[in-house]
C-alpha cells in the first residue's frame, strides 16, 4: 500500500516520530518516492557530493551519523533549489580493522589466503547491512541504486587497477627497496600519513664511545640499536668535539668501530650533542645512511624482534633495550641514565593499535608525490574551504611530506597490486586493460621475457594497495570517469567533498594527488570539513571509556527529527561533546510544530493570501517569514546549518506560535468579518507551507507528514522534497512594523497577567497601557484585538514610556 494512503485523518494529539519516521524512510525507498531522489541527467544544473566512505569495520558511531546527516540535509536542500544531485554512497571495505576482527574475533588464519578472504567479505557485508539500516534510520537517502560501490567489489578494484595503470604509463610508480614504516603488531608497512607522534616516558641513556684514549659521550633513547650503529655525528660548529672529527670510535657492548661525522644538521643543544646513526632509528637516520653512503645492519624484523644482535636476537624491542642497558653498565660504558620524556612516532591513524613504528628495509611499491607538492597547494587555494582554516591544515601537511606515497601493503584483505616485477633489473611490467582486475600472485604474466633485460625471472605480488588507494578515486567512481564519460564531463569536478577534519591529509590529500595528475584538474570545487562528535566527558568516544553513544539510542527515545536539529545547531569544524540537551529541545521543537500545525488544520482553506485584508499581526508575520526564509537561506548555501535551524525555530516557536497564533485566535473563533477570518486563514496556511519547506532538509520526515496530511492534495508533488524551496520573493513584501508593535504590547501584558499570577485566560477589568503618541494610535486601532486576546474589558491610554498595568 502507498505511504500516501490514508494520510487525511485527524492528527493525533502527540507526535510520535518513531511511527511517523519509519513510515516515511519505508515510502522513500519506494519506487513511487525515487524520483524525488534519483539522479535524472535531465539538462538541470549537477551538483555532485563527494562522500565518505565509511570503513565496514563495526556499527554506525555518532561521527558518521553526523556526516550522513550533514549530506543529506545539503542534498535535499540543493535538489528542492533546482539541481540535479549526485548524492552516492560508498563502503571502504578492506581496511586492516577488518583482518583484525577476522583473524582475532572469528580466529581464521590469514595464512589460508582465499578462506580469509572470503570471511573478510562476510564480515564486511554483515556490517554493510547495519550500518546502512542505522544510516536508514537517521533519514539519510542517497541514490542508493545508482550510486553505491563498495571497494571490494571487483568493479572497484578494476577501476583502482585501471587507475595505476594509468599512473605507470605516466612513469608514475616504482618499486624499491628502501625503509620503511612497519607497524610490527598489524605486520604491514604505512605511510607517513598514518603516523603520528604520541608523548611518552622513557629513559635517555648516556653511552661512553671510545675514539682512541678519549671519550664520547653520546644520550641516546635506543640503546637496542648499537648493533646497527653505522656512525657517529657532531656539529661542525660545535667546539668541543672538533678533535674527534674524521676519527673512529668504538660501539659499547657489540665492539665494531664507526667514523665520527661532522654535519650541520645535528642539534648541539640536544643530549650532549654527539648522536648515532643507525639503521634505522628514524627518518633522520635514513637521509644520513643515504647521503654518506652507509652500509645498512638490520635490527629488527617485522614481528618487532631483535636480529643481528648476538645473545640479544629473538628479544623484544623493549626487552632487549633493558637488557643492553644492564650490560652497558656492567661494562662501565653507561655514564647515567634518566627519566625523558620524548615524542614517539607511532601508528597514529588506528586508535586501538598507537604501536611505535620501526623503519624496515623491504621492497615496496611507491606513486610519486613528493615533487607534485605545488600541484596540490595550487588546487588547495583554488578550492572554497568552510571553514576556512581547514586549508591550512592541508598546506601544512603538504609542506610537510619527505618521501613518496607508500602504496603497498602486506595485507590479505585489499586490492591486488596490478603488477608484476623483473627479479633481475626491477622492470614494473603492466597487464592488458582487458585482463583487469588481476591477481599477479596468481596470473601468469603478459610475457615471458622482461623487456628490460630479457631475463625470464618475472614474479607477482601479494601485496595489496594502501586503502587510501581505493578511496582516493572515489570523485572519479562517482562522476563515471571509468563507465560514462559524458557524465563525467557533467559532473567533475564535484562540487562538494564532505568528510572530517581528521582525515586531511590523508583522503583529502590522497584524492587531490591521484585526480590531479590523473585527470589534469583538481577534483574538489570545495570541501565542507566537520569536527569529530566527542563523548559526553569531552573526550573521543571509546567503548573502554565507557562514553560511547550509539545513534540508535537516541532515535529510538527522541526519533531522528530531532537528532538531525542537534547535530546541524553545531558549528562546522570544531569538536564538540554530545549532548542530550539539544536532542530533547529538537523532539520539543517537533511536538511545537506538530501541536500548532493540528491546530491550524481546523481553519485550513486554499485561501491565498489576500493583502488588502490583512490585519497589521497578518503583516508582521508575514514579514517576519520572508525575512527567515531570506536568512535560512543565505545560511544554508553557505554551509552554516547552525545559523539556519537557529532562525527556523526562533522564528516557528517564539514569532508564529507565541505570539501570531495567540493573536489570531480571535479572528478565527469570533471573526468580525467572513473577509478578516479568511485573511487570518491564508496567513496561517501561507507560514505553514513556507515553513515545512523551509524545513525540510533538516526534518524531512515530519515535514512529510504534514505535507502529505495537507498539501500535497492541492501541491501535487509526490514528496514535499520534490517541491521548491521557499524563496523570499515569493512572498508579499509588507511592512510589519505597526504588527511588531501590536505583539510587543500583548506580551507585555500577558508577562504582567504572570507576574500578577492572572490566569491568561481570566477577565481583567481594566488595564493601562503607555507608549509614545505614535504607539498609542496603533494600540488604539487595534483595541479590539489586544482586548480579546487578553480578556480585558476595557484599555486606557497614557503618553510616556512603554509600559501597561492591570487593574483587576
Amino acid at each position: 500500500m502507498s505511504a500516501t494512503k490514508d494520510m487525511t485523518g485527524k492528527m493525533e494529539k502527540v507526535y510520535s516520530p518513531r511511527s511517523v519516521e519509519e513510515r516515511w524512510q519505508k515510502a522513500w525507498m519506494s519506487e513511487e518516492f525515487y524520483q524525488a531522489y534519483r539522479f535524472k541527467n535531465d539538462g538541470r544544473p549537477v551538483f555532485t557530493i563527494d562522500t565518505p566512505p565509511p570503513f565496514t569495520s563495526g556499527e554506525l558511531h555518532m561521527g558518521h551519523a553526523y556526516w550522513n546527516v550533514i549530506n543529506d540535509t545539503v542534498a535535499r536542500y540543493k535538489r528542492m533549489t533546482g539541481y540535479d544531485v549526485i548524492l552516492p554512497q560508498g563502503w571502504d571495505c578492506q581496511g586492516l580493522p577488518t583482518e583484525l576482527k577476522v583473524q582475532y574475533r572469528w580466529k581464521v588464519p590469514r595464512e589460508d589466503r582465499e578462506l580469509f578472504r572470503r570471511k573478510c567479505e562476510e564480515w564486511t557485508e554483515s556490517m554493510i547491512e547495519s550500518m546502512k539500516r542505522t544510516m536508514v534510520r537517521l533519514g539519510y537517502r542517497p541514490d542508493w541504486e545508482r550510486f553505491e560501490y563498495r571497494t571490494m567489489d571487483k568493479d572497484y578494484w578494476r577501476a583502482v587497477q585501471e587507475s595505476l595503470l594509468q599512473m605507470h604509463e605516466k612513469g608514475l610508480i616504482y618499486r624499491k627497496e628502501f625503509p620503511v614504516h612497519w607497524c610490527s603488531k598489524c605486520g604491514t608497512a604505512l605511510a607517513q600519513a598514518e603516523l603520528g607522534y604520541i608523548q611518552k616516558n622513557g629513559m635517555l641513556y648516556h653511552l661512553r664511545f671510545k675514539v682512541g684514549e678519549s671519550d664520547l659521550e653520546v644520550a641516546t633513547t635506543r640503546p637496542e640499536l648499537l648493533n646497527a650503529c653505522q656512525a657517529l655525528a657532531v656539529n661542525p660548529e660545535d667546539g668541543r668535539y672538533t678533535w674527534a672529527v674524521g676519527k673512529e670510535a668504538t660501539v659499547p657492548v657489540f665492539g665494531h668501530r664507526v667514523k665520527v661525522l661532522a654535519d650541520r644538521s645535528v642539534d648541539m643543544n640536544f643530549g650532549t650533542g654527539v648522536v648515532m646513526i643507525c639503521t634505522y632509528g628514524d627518518e633522520q637516520d635514513i637521509k644520513w645512511q643515504q647521503i654518506y653512503r652507509l652500509p645498512v645492519t638490520r635490527s629488527v624484523d617485522e614481528n618487532g624482534r631483535m636480529v643481528n644482535a648476538g645473545k640479544y636476537t629473538g628479544m623484544k624491542v623493549a626487552e632487549a633495550r633493558e637488557e643492553i642497558a644492564r650490560d652497558l653498565g656492567a661494562e662501565g660504558s653507561l655514564v647515567k641514565s634518566e627519566e625523558f620524556v620524548h615524542n614517539v612516532l607511532s601508528h597514529t591513524e588506528r586508535a586501538d593499535c598507537m604501536t611505535p613504528i620501526e623503519f624496515i628495509t623491504k621492497n615496496q611499491w611507491f606513486i610519486k608525490s613528493k615533487e607534485f607538492k605545488e600541484i596540490v597547494l595550487g588546487e588547495a587555494d583554488r578550492m572554497k574551504w568552510i571553514p576556512e582554516f581547514i586549508r591550512c591544515r592541508l598546506i601544512d601537511w603538504v609542506n610537510s611530506i619527505e618521501w613518496d606515497w607508500l602504496i603497498s601493503r602486506q595485507r590479505v584483505f585489499g586490492t591486488p597490486i596490478p603488477f608484476w616485477y623483473c627479479s633481475d633489473c626491477n622492470t614494473i611490467i603492466a597487464p592488458g586493460r582487458e585482463s583487469l582486475p588481476v591477481e599477479t600472485s596468481l596470473s601468469p604474466p603478459p610475457t615471458d621475457q622482461c623487456p628490460n633485460c630479457g631475463s625470464g625471472r618475472i614474479y607477482g605480488t601479494t601485496d595489496v594497495c594502501d586503502c587510501w588507494v581505493d578511496s582516493s578515486i572515489t570523485p572519479l567512481i562517482v562522476t563515471g570517469y571509468f563507465r560514462d564519460r559524458g557524465l563525467f564531463e557533467k559532473a567533475y569536478p564535484v562540487d562538494l567533498r564532505q568528510q572530517g577534519h581528521d582525515i586531511v591529509r590523508t583522503w583529502m590529500y590522497y584524492t587531490i594527488l591521484r585526480c590531479a595528475l590523473l585527470t589534469g584538474s583538481g577534483p574538489f570545487k570545495g570541501a565542507l570539513v566537520n569536527g569529530h562528535i566527542l563523548g559526553p566527558d569531552g573526550t573521543r568516544m571509546s567503548k573502554s571509556k565507557g562514553n560511547v553513544i550509539i545513534p540508535e539510542q537516541g532515535i529510538n527515545q527522541y526519533g531522528a527529527d530531532a537528532i538531525r536539529q542537534a547535530f546541524l545547531s553545531l558549528t562546522i569544524g570544531s569538536d564538540f561533546p554530545f549532548k542530550w540537551e539539544p536532542v530533547k529541545y529538537g523532539k520539543s521543537f517537533l511536538q511545537k510544530l506538530w501541536s500548532s500545525v493540528r491546530f491550524a488544520e481546523g481553519f485550513f482553506s486554499r485561501s491565498s493570501i489576500d493583502i488588502e485584508a490583512m490585519d497589521e499581526t497578518d503583516k508582521w508575520i508575514v514579514s517576519r517569514l520572508r525575512e527567515t526564509v531570506s536568512k535560512a537561506r543565505d545560511a544554508m548555501e553557505g554551509y552554516q546549518f547552525h545559523i539556519a535551524i537557529d532562525l527556523m525555530q526562533k522564528f516557528y516557536w517564539h514569532d508564529f506560535c507565541d505570539q501570531y497564533i495567540e493573536a489570531v485566535k480571535p479572528r478565527l473563533y469570533s471573526p468580525r468579518s467572513a473577509r478578516d477570518r479568511r485573511a487570518a486563514e491564508g496567513v496561517l496556511r501561507t507560514v505553514i507551507w513556507n515553513f515545512i519547506r523551509l524545513l525540510a532538509p533538516i526534518c524531512p520526515h515530519i515535514t512529510e507528514e504534514v505535507y502529505q496530511k495537507l498539501f500535497r492534495e492541492e501541491m501535487g508533488f509526490v514528496s514535499v522534497h520534490a517541491s521548491p524551496y521557499p524563496n523570499p520573493e515569493d512572498l508579499p513584501m509588507v511592512d510589519g512594523t505597526k504588527g511588531e508593535k501590536i505583539i510587543s504590547i500583548i506580551a507585555l501584558l500577558r508577562s504582567k497577567k504572570v507576574e500578577d499570577k492572572i490566569a491568561l485566560s481570566a477577565g481583567v477589568r481594566r488595564a493601562v497601557v503607555q507608549g509614545n503618541s505614535e504607539e498609542i494610535e496603533i494600540y488604539k486601532k487595534n483595541e479590539w484585538l489586544i482586548r480579546q486576546i487578553l480578556h480585558i474589558d476595557s484599555l486606557e491610554y497614557r503618553i510616556g514610556e512603554r509600559d501597561a498595568e492591570l487593574i483587576k
